[in-house]
């Protein structure tokens, strides 16, 4: 895909059904997909002064935030255009997480996907939630997916189209799954290393930080031979709403892996705004202090969204938050929502199916939620 907000006509992107786009499966190789026609036009259009049809459609996520006033992951590009000039995001090496994040997309987790089937005993309409069924049977049969081991001859074809394009690469960023624990990507990373491009490339991660090391690889030993590195770390609440959101992450432990890597590498905090992370989220914004943030607003699963809560918290958070640096958020919670009754009962069922299965209890976490006046 040009990037993983884009929408496009993909057998796992649901949401974008109307997309015409194409994005062809990784084993046709991602070297010929960033030399197709497509991909050249679509660099071409976002060339132009004003976004084209073309840009309209594939970037309409982004688009969409920046209608509603919140930051979105476009940002001009303002560099060398014959120089280093290709950012690869890569989710090839496998969806193995060791968290259960209660708004994580569980394709993208291992952890959940086992989770999902667990709720869906105490309630079956969760599977209906979070697109249970448009899994694909190699997620849904292992205990988290390994292109490396699943395909090692697609994997290997992605490395060596990685190394045809090293000396072009700016930043390499790896998403997962949980980066550090996906043994498989350790092997990209010595491919840079022995081709002699890695002192050139920017590494970049998107990481929950409860970990830094498996299977013998300390992240550090290899962050060393890259220009640099850039983590961004995912946060969505302060102390217990962490701990009960990003299940079962601990905000001590997190916390100070934060401060070790921070010594070696540049931290940012990406927060994922979501009807928990709202509720408290001037806690944790108190705690980030002068950290660059990026705001990530939620699509999927839409039972994760803001919309979800009820209209008396919504107000309640509103006058909260106006007239602070967070205010941005008040269009979304000001916003009418059709339907909120049956969106706020769904909401509530997917919580108690959530402490059913992790033995939590959200209640006692996030006691507003029980206060409807």
């Amino acid at each position: 895909m040009p990037c993983c907000y884009a929408a496009v006509d993909h057998p796992y992107h649901k949401p974008y059904q109307d997309a015409t786009f194409p994005a062809p499966m990784i084993k046709d190789g991602f070297y010929e997909f960033i030399k197709s026609g497509a991909m050249r036009q679509l660099r071409l259009d976002m060339m132009q002064d004003k976004p084209t049809d073309l840009v309209k459609d594939v970037c309409r996520k982004c688009i969409a935030l920046e209608e509603k006033g919140i930051p979105s992951p476009r940002q001009p590009f303002n560099g060398n255009l014959f120089g280093r000039n290709i950012t690869l995001k890569l989710r090839l090496f496998g969806n193995t997480c060791n968290l259960k994040c209660f708004m994580c997309n569980i394709k993208n987790s291992s952890n959940r996907i086992r989770q999902t089937e667990e709720m869906m005993k105490f309630n079956p309409e969760v599977g209906q939630m979070l697109y249970y069924e448009d899994l694909s049977e190699e997620l849904k049969a292992n205990d988290g997916f390994d292109l490396s081991v699943a395909d090692p001859e697609t994997f290997n074809k992605c490395i060596q189209d990685i190394k045809k394009i090293a000396s072009k690469i700016d930043s390499v960023t790896i998403i997962g799954g949980e980066p550090f624990i996906l043994v498989s990507h350790y092997k990209l990373l010595d491919a840079l290393i022995e081709c002699g491009e890695a002192k050139n490339i920017i590494l970049r991660y998107d990481s929950n930080l409860t970990k830094l090391h498996w299977s013998g690889c300390h992240i550090k030993d290899y962050i060393k031979h890259f220009k640099k590195c850039d983590i961004s770390f995912s946060l969505d609440g302060y102390g217990k709403y962490n701990d009960y959101i990003r299940f079962p992450s601990k905000w001590e432990e997190v916390t100070a892996n934060y401060q070790e890597v921070k010594e070696y590498t540049n931290v940012n905090i990406s927060v994922t705004l979501t009807a928990l992370s709202v509720l408290h989220l001037d806690e944790l914004y108190q705690w980030i202090g002068d950290l660059p943030v990026q705001w990530n607003n939620i699509h999927t699963p839409e039972i994760a969204m803001i919309e979800n809560l009820h209209p008396s918290i919504r107000k309640r958070l509103v006058n909260k938050y106006q007239d602070t640096e967070l205010s941005f958020l008040c269009d979304e919670l000001s916003k009418d929502v059709l339907d909120w009754e049956h969106k706020w009962k769904k909401f509530t069922s997917y919580l108690e199916a959530i402490d059913h299965v992790n033995g939590t209890d959200y209640k006692s976490v996030f006691p507003e939620l029980c206060n409807l006046s």
